[in-house]
């Protein structure tokens, strides 16, 4: 199997140290944004084929990053997070085109079946 490379947008170290930790040990690439606008750099700037965000952070949020990632990379899958379990920010991930969605706390066995299942389509 090619490496997938994969961001991982979280304003919160811990998500990040914990995603990227597993999902190396899992034989992924990673990469990390603290927030929406780095990762847009990142993203207008490298390839990645798969994007990790949380829903809500400072600044620009998840849904904007979403937007941007659907409008000029359609075909790079997204997988949104989000600790809120409200209908409004599950479906909102969802008509603006994200692939999954993950609610927080997750369980770490759940994210990387999300990540499996994506790579398989």
């Amino acid at each position: 199997m090619d490496e997938k490379k994969i961001l991982v947008v979280d304003d919160d170290p811990q998500i990040i140290t914990l995603l990227t930790d597993f999902l190396e040990d899992e034989g992924y690439s990673i990469d990390s944004s603290p927030d929406a606008e780095d990762a847009l750099k990142k993203v207008e700037n490298g390839h990645y084929d798969l994007v990790i965000s949380d829903v809500r952070m400072p600044g620009m949020d998840g849904l904007e990053l979403l937007k941007e990632i659907k409008a000029s990379f359609g075909k790079m899958k997204v997988i949104m997070m989000t600790g809120y379990t409200d209908d409004y920010d599950i479906s909102d991930v969802l008509l603006l085109g994200a692939d999954d969605y993950i609610t927080k706390p997750f369980d770490i066995d759940k994210v990387l079946l999300s990540v499996k299942n994506l790579f398989k389509t």
